[in-house]
């Protein structure tokens, strides 16, 4: 297989991963948005949402350089 076809799976893989992060992300920070500091820090400090937050991060940040390569 060819870089050229790895980047395009791994771009392909990481958008279907991403989906449910970022829907996930967009629900509870609606819900949190007009919450007082100490509910968001609350949100922040679950240990199921920081994991869920850190790959959403992981995955964006390596969705970005996917396509931000593809372009240059």
């Amino acid at each position: 297989m060819n870089l050229a076809t790895k980047k395009w799976v791994f771009l392909k893989i990481s958008s279907v991963i991403l989906l449910p992060l970022m829907l996930w992300f967009i629900i509870n920070f609606v819900s949190i948005y007009s919450d007082g500091y100490f509910e968001v820090l609350k949100f922040f400090t679950d240990a199921f949402s920081k994991f869920l937050f850190s790959l959403f991060i992981i995955f964006a940040y390596f969705f970005s350089s996917l396509t931000i390569s593809e372009v240059f």
